[in-house]
């Protein structure tokens, strides 16, 4: 199942696929013909060959669950390779009553100058600060390094209980899936209550020990504003030292600004820059939106974003006719967000799609495209969803389906920066959507408020 796009862009823009082959090539290029530690584990089909099957793995697995007080747990293959981020492992007591997870990062990248698995850390921490607030893993141990026997830095966490929800949206009954809606709208009540001063990405307020048989931590995360992070080749990202900036406003303006100058800095003459006249363009589009009163409500509540709230991160249950959700996985690179860039619709709620999405569906997806044809079941489950919503979170939908779409599709190219030329055609198209929306749009929606 596809999503419709609002515009066709391989119709428009017929090179897109060949720009992201040129750029990948040319990145080889500029590495000797070699591939990065990220790509040779998540790319490169020489190197994933490189990793022994599991029939050799699992001694060594065997031989750290004696180390951490796990002996005789079986361990069952959940995915295992190079060509995933993650190698992941069922164990489960002999009495079939413990069950863990076991994480194995083998993606080498993610370590910083010490050897350290840095993001690891910080989700090891963020999950300590959410046990109580959300249903989340719970760490039972972990390295660090790879002074190990698994020669990767690892996590152990407690099994959630259910099954992911993406493997039974789409054949439950409607009666069940109301059910569900109801227990997501409170989950989302939940993620919103947990609230920061500032956005941003978390990090330790100390460093862990590089290894825990036994963990818990009373060490909250503490939240580090966005940085610019270039993304060329020839680029040096500087810390932002920058004051945190107070609204959503602000912080789009400002990093969208950081790249204007670190692109000029970069090529020493505004005249040669590709970036530069279009992030302009944005900012234009974010002095129309506050002339017309979209920023009436800034400053926003800063909330706890989970990227990723798919189904496939969604473990749910049913007991007693009641349906629950058991637990939310995957939370890495986990943020601080503005409610308006927060508030992603779950489209998968009303439009399941049972299929990877392609190039167009993917990039900025839902907030690029026009909504699908529905069933007429399917806009009574959204028509359920949005009503409800707005009475939990009063103000959600105009973030959802108005003037956050525009806000984050600006956001994305304000955090990540547009150095590949496959993107520029998105870039190009967001001004130009602005510029045929119905000029009442944004003001008009903030009235329904």
């Amino acid at each position: 199942m596809a999503h419709q796009a609002q515009f066709c862009l391989s119709e428009k823009y017929p090179d897109i696929e060949k720009l992201k082959v040129e750029e990948e090539r040319n990145a080889e290029e500029v590495d000797g013909g070699g591939q990065s530690d990220g790509e040779s584990v998540a790319a490169g089909e020489s190197e994933a060959s490189v990793m022994e099957s599991f029939g050799q793995y699992k001694p060594k697995i065997e031989q750290l669950l004696d180390t951490i007080g796990l002996a005789n747990f079986s361990i069952d293959v959940i995915q295992h390779g190079y060509n995933f981020m993650n190698c992941v492992y069922a164990l489960t007591s002999s009495d079939g009553i413990e069950q863990y997870i076991l994480r194995v990062a083998i993606n080498g990248c993610m370590r910083d100058s010490d050897g350290r698995h840095e993001t690891l850390e910080n989700d090891i921490v963020l999950l300590g600060y959410l046990e109580d607030k959300l249903p989340v893993p719970r760490i039972k141990a972990y390295s660090l390094t790879a002074d190990n026997v698994l020669g990767a830095a690892y996590t152990v966490q407690t099994r959630i209980l259910g099954r992911s929800l993406d493997t039974m949206w789409a054949t439950l009954d409607y009666a069940d899936k109301y059910a569900i809606v109801d227990e997501f709208l409170d989950l989302l009540v939940r993620l919103e209550s947990v609230q920061f001063a500032i956005a941003g990405t978390f990090a330790i307020s100390a460093p862990l020990p590089a290894q825990a048989n036994d963990f818990s931590t009373t060490e909250d995360p503490i939240c580090s504003p966005f940085d610019v992070q270039a993304t060329a080749p020839s680029s040096d990202p500087q810390p932002n030292t920058k004051p945190v900036e107070p609204n959503l406003k602000s912080l789009l303006t400002s990093n969208l600004e950081k790249w204007i100058q670190e692109e000029i800095d970069r090529d020493q003459h505004e005249l040669s820059c590709a970036i530069g006249p279009r992030f302009k363009k944005l900012l234009a589009m974010l002095q129309d939106m506050q002339d017309e009163g979209g920023f009436k409500d800034d400053p926003f509540p800063i909330v706890l974003h989970h990227w990723d709230l798919e189904p496939r991160n969604l473990m749910v249950s049913k007991a007693s006719g009641t349906w629950k959700v058991c637990g939310v996985i995957d939370w890495d690179d986990a943020v601080t967000l503005p409610t308006p860039l927060a508030r992603i619709p779950p489209r998968w709620i009303w439009y399941f799609a049972d299929e990877e999405p392609d190039l167009e569906d993917g990039w900025l997806s839902d907030d690029q495209y026009k909504d699908p044809e529905l069933s007429d079941e399917n806009k009574a489950l959204k028509a359920y969803f949005d009503t409800k919503v707005e009475t939990v979170l009063p103000g959600y939908n105009e973030d959802a389906y108005g003037r956050g779409r525009w806000l984050r599709r600006i956001w994305h190219f304000a955090k990540e920066g547009a150095y590949r030329q496959w993107q520029w055609p998105f870039l190009d198209q967001l001004p130009i959507d602005w510029a045929a929306r119905p000029k009442t749009e944004v003001k008009a929606s903030i009235e329904l408020e």
